[in-house]
């Protein structure tokens, strides 16, 4: 399973903040541009994803039970 999240940058292009996993990419970007407006000195984004197999999906749900 696929999980994305976007990475706020500075003006150099470093990543300064990681922003909340999302479902799917174009919902990070959505985010991402919100923070940007909202926090001038913000530059950019990148959207990166990440794969989430069963055995640590289970695990978090064992933990709120």
């Amino acid at each position: 399973m696929k999980i994305y999240f976007a990475l706020i940058t500075d003006y150099l292009g470093k990543p300064v903040l990681q922003l909340a996993y999302t479902a799917t990419a174009k919902h990070s970007a959505f985010l991402a541009q919100e923070y940007i407006d909202r926090v001038p000195p913000a530059c950019g984004f990148t959207i990166c994803k990440k794969y989430v197999d069963a055995k640590e999906i289970a695990k978090l749900l064992n933990q709120g039970a």
